[in-house]
Formats: C-alpha cells, sequence, structure tokens
C-alpha cells in the first residue's frame, strides 16, 4: 500500500531526519530442524497458539522469555504498543546481536495478537544508511500499509546507529548493512515468533524501498531460501555507481554556481513546461507524463533574455537539466566490471523530488539528499571528515569505491536458487524518481533474463512502474495506492502474477476512488484507449509505444 497524503518526513535516500533520529544461506530445512531440536513452544511452555488465542497481548507479552536465539541474540526488552491510527496493538520484542566492536545490529520484532497473525512474517527494510529501526518509523509503517498488520514485522537498524557513513570502514558492519542483518534478524524474528505462537511462520516476506529495496534484492541474490517473496521498491541497487557518477556532473554543476541552481519556484516553472509539453504524448491531457521515453522536451523556450525573474531560466539552470536527463560516466570501474549511472525518468519536477534530492532548500545550504550521499562517501574514501563533495575526485579512489561496491551493491543476476525455491520478485517504480535511476534496474533485470531466459525470469519476477510519481511516492495524481504486499501474497499463494495491478487516487480524506490508471510491466506505460471515462483503469492499455 503506498501511502496516501502524510507529513510524515520523506523517506529512506532522503535528506531529512526521520523521527527516530531523535532521543552464508542458511537452508530452510535446517533452520526448522535447529527450531524444533530446541524444543520451542510458546511464552509460558504451553501448547501455544490455542493458549495465546485464549490470552490478551497485555498478559503474554510481559511474561514472554525467549529460549537460546540465533546468532547470540539477546532480547533487551518486550513492550506493548497500544493500538493507534490504523495500527493494531502488537508486543514488540527488542533485541541485540553483536557482531563485531564495530558493528551491533539492534531489531524488533512486533507480534499482533494471536487471533490476528496470519502465520507469515515481514521483514521491512530501511533507507538511506540506515541506522534506525524502521517499524518505528510511522513513515514506513505506512509504507507497508494496513494489510502488513497481521504480520510479524521484522526489522532492524542494520548494524550500526548513526545515519552517516564513518562505520563503512568496517567490513563487518558493511556486510551487516548489504545484506547480514537482514539475513540474522529473519531468524530471529522466525523463532521468536515460534516461540511465540507455538507454530512455524508458512510464508516469509520482505518489503523494502530505495536501499531497503536494495537490501531486498540483495536477499535474492545472497540468502535465496529466506524468502518466499521479495518487493523492491525502487531500489537503489548501485549506490557507488550514484555517488561517482552524480558527484563531478550534475551536483558539482548544480552547486558550482548560484545561476545553475533552482529555487522551488524555478523548479514549478520548469514542471509546468514540461508537463505542458510532454502531457499528452500518451493520448491522453490529464497532467501525467505516461509516456516518459517519449518525452524529450527541452526548455529553451524558457530561456531567460534579459535580467533573470522567476519567468525564465538560466543557460546554467537548463544544463542543470539536461544533466539531469543525461547518463553520465565517470571512469571507475564498480562491482562486476560496470561503469556509469544513466539518466532519470521524466515527471520528477512535479514531484518533491527535484528539491529533495537534487536541488535542496539552497544554495549555499547544499543539502539535497544526493549532494549530501556523494559527500559522505566521498568523505569515507578519502577519510576526511571535512571533505566537500565540489573538491573530490572520485577517479583517485577506484579502489575504495571498488570495495565498497562489492560489499554493498545487489546486481549479481545468478538468482537461479532462489526462483527455484518457489521465491517471487516484484519490483516497482515511481517513473518520475530523481533519487535512484530506475534505468539502473532495468538493466539489472534485463542482465538477469540474458543468464536465466526469458521465460524462466517470467515466471518469477515482474518490474513495474507508475508514471508522474517520485521517489517520495508522490507527484501528479496523489494520494494513489497500490497494494504490492496484497499482490505479492497472492503470487505465493495462489500463483496469480501481479499483472492486473491498478494505481487509485482518492478523494482527500476519502476511500473514494477518482482516478485509476492500470500498473504496467516495464517498459509499457498506460495509454488512454481514445475513448472511455478517463477515470477508469478499463480506458487505458499497457503499451510501449
Amino acid at each position: 500500500m503506498f501511502p496516501r497524503k502524510s507529513n510524515a518526513s520523506a523517506p529512506q535516500w532522503r535528506p531529512n531526519p526521520h523521527p527516530a533520529d531523535q532521543p552464508g544461506p542458511w537452508p530452510r530445512v535446517a533452520f526448522w530442524s535447529a527450531l524444533t531440536a530446541l524444543g520451542l513452544a510458546a511464552c509460558g511452555g504451553n501448547d501455544g497458539s490455542a493458549d495465546l488465542t485464549a490470552r490478551s497481548l497485555a498478559e503474554a507479552c510481559p511474561s514472554y522469555r525467549a529460549s537460546a536465539l540465533p546468532h547470540n541474540a539477546r532480547v533487551t526488552s518486550t513492550e506493548i504498543r497500544q493500538a493507534q491510527s490504523d495500527l493494531p496493538e502488537v508486543c514488540v520484542v527488542r533485541g541485540e546481536i553483536v557482531s563485531s566492536p564495530e558493528s551491533t545490529i539492534r531489531w524488533a520484532v512486533e507480534l499482533p495478537q494471536g487471533r490476528q497473525w496470519n502465520g507469515k512474517t515481514l521483514t521491512i527494510g530501511g533507507g538511506a544508511f540506515d541506522g534506525f529501526i524502521p517499524t518505528d518509523d510511522p513513515w514506513y509503517q505506512m509504507l507497508v500499509g494496513p494489510s502488513a498488520n497481521p504480520y510479524v514485522k521484522i526489522s532492524s537498524d542494520s548494524g550500526h546507529q548513526v545515519q552517516s557513513f564513518a562505520w563503512g570502514n568496517s567490513d563487518v558492519a558493511l556486510r551487516n548493512h548489504a545484506f547480514d542483518a537482514n539475513h540474522y534478524v529473519l531468524e530471529v524474528g522466525t523463532a521468536i515468533a515460534t516461540e511465540f505462537y507455538g507454530k512455524r511462520p508458512t510464508r516469509r516476506y520482505h518489503m523494502g524501498q530505495s536501499n531497503g529495496g536494495r537490501s531486498a534484492l540483495a536477499s535474492t541474490q545472497k540468502y535465496p531460501k529466506d524468502y518466499d517473496g521479495v518487493i523492491a521498491m525502487e531500489p537503489a541497487i548501485s549506490q557507488q555507481a550514484h555517488q561517482v557518477n552524480l558527484g563531478p556532473t550534475v551536483l558539482r554543476h548544480i552547486f558550482s554556481k548560484p545561476e545553475n541552481w533552482l529555487s522551488a519556484e524555478k523548479i514549478t516553472l520548469y514542471a509546468r513546461a514540461e508537463t505542458a509539453a510532454c502531457d499528452a504524448l500518451d493520448g491522453l491531457k490529464d497532467g501525467i507524463i505516461g509516456n516518459v521515453q517519449a518525452c524529450d522536451y527541452v526548455p529553451t523556450d524558457l530561456l531567460c533574455t534579459g535580467e533573470e525573474n522567476a519567468s525564465c531560466l538560466t543557460a546554467g539552470q537548463i544544463e542543470s537539466i539536461r544533466l539531469i536527463y543525461s547518463s553520465h560516466d565517470t571512469p571507475v570501474t564498480l562491482a562486476r566490471g560496470a561503469r556509469g549511472y544513466p539518466r532519470y525518468g521524466r515527471g520528477g519536477a512535479a514531484t518533491s523530488d527535484w528539491q529533495a534530492y537534487m536541488f535542496g532548500t539552497s544554495f549555499a545550504a547544499r543539502d539535497s539528499f544526493n549532494f549530501m550521499a556523494a559527500q559522505e562517501a566521498a568523505r569515507l574514501v578519502e577519510r576526511n571528515a571535512n571533505l566537500s563533495l565540489l573538491d573530490h575526485d572520485p577517479t583517485r579512489f577506484s579502489a575504495e569505491y571498488l570495495r565498497l561496491a562489492e560489499m554493498i551493491d545487489a546486481t549479481d543476476p545468478e538468482i537461479s536458487a532462489f526462483a527455484d525455491n518457489g521465491g517471487k520478485l516484484l519490483i516497482w517504480y515511481g517513473a518520475a524518481d530523481t533519487c535512484v535511476s530506475m534505468y539502473r534496474t532495468a538493466a539489472y533485470l534485463e542482465s538477469v533474463r540474458q543468464l536465466l531466459g526469458v521465460t524462466k525470469v517470467q515466471g518469477f519476477a515482474r518490474l513495474l512502474t507508475s508514471p508522474s510519481v517520485g521517489h517520495n511516492l508522490d507527484g501528479a495524481t496523489e494520494p494513489r495506492a497500490i497494494d504490492l504486499l496484497a499482490a505479492m501474497d497472492a503470487w505465493v499463494e495462489r500463483g496469480t502474477a501481479p499483472d492486473k495491478l491498478v494505481d487509485t487516487q482518492f478523494a482527500p480524506g476519502s476511500s473514494t476512488p477518482v482516478l485509476q490508471r492500470p500498473v504496467c510491466e516495464y517498459p509499457k506505460f498506460p495509454r488512454y484507449n481514445g475513448a472511455g471515462d478517463p477515470s477508469k483503469a478499463e480506458s487505458f492499455t499497457c503499451s510501449a509505444t
């Protein structure tokens, strides 16, 4: 479920701190055998689910005592989180895994009332550089939506408690952040759920966005038997490519001169012009740039002919826009021999993305997230906490960037073990994303097809997109909703592939749908049929042209 209009801070790979900032594969059969050997039982040692369904969480939660947990995990507290808004009452079990002196994984497992548990677990990925527990953040609870409430929810801070990149000096911390923390905590959460309810989870899913989407994809590559289904939303699968290639090109240009930087007013000016130029390319003028591929608008008609003002763009600002829509190739070779980073999709100026991820709040602040992320990486590889990104040459630190990319990137196409285990992979992007390029992940999925074959990949994986939606999940038609978790569960349980999903806009403060579009498999987009109610999904066909 995509969040509707919210005042919560922007998500992972984001410039603003979230509220929490304040104050080797183990085969599933072996794991179940290990749990059985421990003689796991429900809290208090009774026969399990029947006991819990008759008891309130207020009784069961304080009395819960964990047996020996995997990976030397220890429980640090249990607490009741009272029902609030769309979230039910749950028992929250917290704990930690000390991996090394440089990396301690703090985790939380949310256990719903026994009668409400659907017998499944959901791992929720974090964002940006992690360092917080996603289930403690209302934004991430909104991200997975009410469909997640019957699940045991599992999350962690990925092995560090700060949101800078300083911990990247430790290989253990890097592995935890990249893929190990989710694996370890999944096994801990599975053991706790089995103890608490007296029965083993029947399905295990992973859902995350941006860096959380990257970690979701990483699980299919590193621990292919962990999950029955993986939902990767706008995954940041090549973070070092993002940092190495955007830093010396678009970001250096934007922040080198004030006349290259776009204010919120200038972003709006461009957004209106781009929409006017490209809106009808999908067969309907509706404020949505559906045919992203065909949009090649260059705002030379907005060039200032005299003194700069709010109704025109400088030559430097037009160049900034051109760079956003250009691919870049800094000569630094990263994991699997990759180089370069592709362009962004059209429509991001009409979302919050351009200000959040490219331009920030002011030229002087240099607080856009893309600038911050690239600067954090530059400071890590140069081991200089005060370095400015504008003074950094990534080509002098190729080996350091390669080390990070080989640890963190989720670009290995060999995921046949995940597919052969029955796993399903659902990737979704907002086509206007201006933080993470959807074209990078599209290229990755194509590499999977080349290795495993088109027919096999179509049997277990999909890449879906929604036009005019940015990385912050806002855009021209918000609020909108697609229940990706329910779609994944239907695919795993009933074999119903997510080929007929509908993107829905609701009336403000209402559950009444006012606008619908089909969710199309990349590179297709919703093209208007030329007739029919333009507010109905059936009036559109997914088309590649």
